[in-house]
């Protein structure tokens, strides 16, 4: 037998609603609903897609040709540091819009890497878009909304920060995106969140093959998993990278385009 609500809860569930959603446009944010015809296509398509998402800036970037999330741990080693924002630049140039969650170390190098080269970058928050978590990157989170990009959450506004709710961002993270390359992560890192997400929605998945004298270190322990399980595919270099690129979209169109020249004259070198 169904439960049935009191009429006079339902309409005042109704009006609390549309309270909610005059205050998200009074604050310059736009909101979709799952049967929105601006909602996401990538988005619509995994297995427990958000029933609404809320955009705070050009909402161009979810609905891009190719997008790549950047992923990892928060405190990644001085080669993760660096690679984060290589990466991240390199997909940029690319075409790709780039995808992440403004978390300090890995997130935050791959929005840095992404505005580096004027690419357009989408940051998924863990809560309301009426604030920046952390608020050390409120300056990140501008100048992504000045050059072209989106701040994006499943959350209504007033909604703070909870443990569990960063796990169910890293679903959105990888359900916007068609790749996700994974800089460092240890085997338990809250980045493998992303990581299952990822094969649960059929994303190719690349992580960073680290040089040896790297691989003592608990954060690429995860990246060196991923690769020996062959879950994800490695990543060595500058060419390996540019390869990626190219592979993810003949992935999407299937047809073999001219392979793309390379550009960076450091790609033969590593990164």
């Amino acid at each position: 037998m169904r439960a049935k609500l009191p009429e006079m809860e339902l309409f005042t569930a109704w009006d609390r609603a549309e309270v909610e959603l005059e205050n998200t446009k009074a604050n310059g944010i736009k909101f979709y609903s799952f049967h929105d015809e601006g909602y996401p296509e990538r988005l619509r398509n995994i297995p427990d897609p958000p029933a609404v998402i809320y955009v705070k800036g050009d909402v161009a970037g979810l609905h891009a040709a190719r997008c790549l999330a950047v992923v990892g741990t928060r405190e990644p080693t001085p080669y993760g540091e660096a690679v984060a924002r290589k990466s991240a630049a390199t997909a940029a140039e690319a075409g790709f819009t780039i995808i992440s969650g403004l978390a300090h170390g890995c997130d935050t190098l791959g929005h840095e890497g992404c505005l580096d080269v004027q690419g357009v970058g989408v940051a998924v928050m863990a809560h309301g878009l009426d604030k920046v978590y952390p608020a050390a990157n409120r300056g990140l989170a501008s100048r992504l909304l000045e050059n072209g990009g989106c701040l994006v959450s499943e959350y209504p506004l007033g909604v703070t920060p909870m443990r569990t709710a960063f796990a169910e961002r890293d679903r959105i993270q990888s359900g916007l995106s068609d790749a996700v390359l994974v800089i460092e992560t240890d085997v338990k890192g809250g980045t493998m969140h992303t990581v299952r997400f990822s094969r649960d929605q059929g994303r190719v998945l690349a992580c960073i093959d680290h040089p040896s004298k790297w691989k003592h270190e608990d954060k690429t322990k995860g990246n060196q998993m991923m690769i020996a399980e062959r879950w994800a595919r490695g990543i060595a270099d500058g060419l390996a990278l540019t390869q990626f690129l190219s592979d993810v979209e003949n992935i999407k169109s299937s047809v073999a385009p001219t392979p793309k020249k390379i550009n960076d004259p450091q790609a033969s070198m590593g990164f």
